[in-house]
Order: structure tokens, then C-alpha cells, then sequence
């Protein structure tokens, strides 16, 4: 059985081996739960993250417009109230 020694801030550090077979990861939220003297640390369900920018590619779609005639009149006109 791993222990670990509380810090001033009631900080603990959990043994690598531990935290690998339990999948934890930086970040990760714990519930921590106290019954019966025993504490017990529970990973909440993570949010499961993007793999890469191309997952928000085209999120912006449409914003000038939808075909390329509508979009440069909509970038020119932008750029015609820029101040010179």
C-alpha cells in the first residue's frame, strides 16, 4: 500500500502508478468523499477534448456570406472603413 505525506495546504501528491492505472491526468477533477475514517478520492467524468484544430474548421461558415462574390464585397467593404 502507497502513502503519501499531506503538505501545509492539505496537498497530496498521488504515486504515479497509481495515478496511470486509474487514467488520471493533469487537470482532472477528483470527488473526494469521507465515511467510516476512510477518504476516498473518485475521478469525475472527463470532457471529452477536440484532437485537433481541424476539429473547429469551418465553425465560422457563412459569416460573409456564401459564395466567393459575397465574401470579397464583404472583405472590401470592411476595408473601405479602415482609416488610411
Amino acid at each position: 500500500m502507497a502513502q503519501v505525506r499531506v503538505r501545509n495546504k492539505h496537498q497530496i501528491t498521488i504515486p504515479a502508478r497509481i495515478a496511470e492505472s486509474a487514467n488520471i491526468k493533469p487537470d482532472d477533477m477528483l470527488e473526494v468523499s469521507y465515511s467510516n475514517g476512510v477518504v476516498t478520492l473518485i475521478p469525475v467524468a472527463r470532457k471529452k477534448r477536440k484532437e485537433s484544430a481541424m476539429a473547429y474548421a469551418g465553425i465560422a461558415r457563412g459569416i460573409w456570406g456564401e459564395t466567393t462574390l459575397e465574401i470579397d464585397a464583404a472583405l472590401n467593404k470592411s476595408r473601405d472603413s479602415w482609416e488610411r
